[in-house]
């Protein structure tokens, strides 16, 4: 025989037996988000000040989020739904409800509960923009049990076996350029780390007094100021994603839209005074250094390294 002898050809795998069934969407448009009728004194106070001195950077997300609703709702026709355009569903509808929710928690200075939420999303984030390139094999041996999952019967457990289907994408979004620093300072920032445990509970201390103001919304305008602009960088992500992806139905006013946010949004991450975060090297360490970190708009601006 001639030549280099060939291995074994690995048989075809077949297609998952799925059909993707038509899509619901919400319909009514996201609207800025209003405290509870029952909240307190204080986190009343939260949303008016963040309403007053925050209000474009919460018109900003929900001109976003609003954009993407109306992507998906006229995405929904026969010809778009194939797997690969509903395993990209499956995170976009996470990273979107996680951001409906990130804004109201914001606007009440729940500002502690908005890292590990807003870490979370990014790596919905990174999910999505991986599942449909290459790893939508991942996805559809998932859905045909390889080795285990699709919705099949587990019989001695008398249980539907979904299966966990691990898929992990964090690294895709820590290695961006453009998301990177942002997602790694939101997940260091959502641990349980001595200093920002701090910063959030008692940002009012210093080398001589801890003031620990336990489980009290109080609005701060730093601390506002960064989570919404790492919101506005994910929403933007998803947003670009969204138009250029060709899974989804995109009209030419959708992509003027995205790029009035995109420059918007710009212009607002570089305004003078912007609480702002970036990693330098500190000591051979790598370290985050936090500029104009401050309580009130009017207030000393601080800078905070970590």
């Amino acid at each position: 025989m001639s030549g280099e002898e060939s291995g074994p050809v690995e048989p075809a795998r077949p297609a998952p037996v799925q059909r993707i069934s038509p899509i619901t969407f919400p319909t009514e448009p996201v609207a800025a988000p209003k405290p509870p009728p029952d909240a307190p004194p204080s986190v009343r106070d939260a949303f008016r000040e963040t309403g007053f001195a925050l209000g474009t950077e919460v018109r900003w997300l929900t001109d976003a989020l609003n954009l993407q609703r109306k992507i998906a709702g006229q995405s929904g026709h026969s010809k778009l739904r194939n797997r690969r355009f509903a395993s990209a569903l499956l995170f976009w509808s996470r990273v979107h409800g996680a951001g409906i929710d990130l804004l109201a928690l914001t606007a009440g200075a729940s500002y502690g509960s908005c890292l590990p939420l807003l870490r979370s999303a990014f790596e919905w984030l990174g999910a999505e923009q991986a599942v449909v390139g290459e790893e939508q094999a991942e996805f559809e041996g998932w859905l045909r049990g390889d080795p285990q999952g699709g919705w099949g019967p587990h019989p001695q457990l008398r249980a539907t076996d979904v299966a966990m289907g691990q898929y992990m994408a964090g690294q895709q979004i820590a290695m961006s350029e453009e998301t990177g620093a942002a997602y790694r300072a939101a997940a260091e920032l959502a641990r349980s780390h001595f200093g920002p445990s701090a910063l959030l509970s008692a940002a009012e201390s210093h080398d001589k007094r801890l003031a620990v103001s336990w489980a009290e919304p109080r609005f701060h305008h730093g601390w506002a100021q960064l989570l919404f602009g790492w919101q506005r960088l994910l929403q933007d992500r998803q947003c670009r994603f969204a138009v250029g992806a060709g899974l989804f139905g995109v009209e030419a006013e959708d992509r003027a839209e995205y790029q009035r946010l995109h420059w918007l949004g710009a212009e607002m991450q570089a305004a003078p005074g912007r609480c702002t975060a970036e990693w330098i090297l500190d000591g051979g360490r790598q370290r985050l250094l936090i500029e104009n970190f401050r309580r009130q708009p009017a207030g000393a601006p601080k800078r905070i390294l970590l």
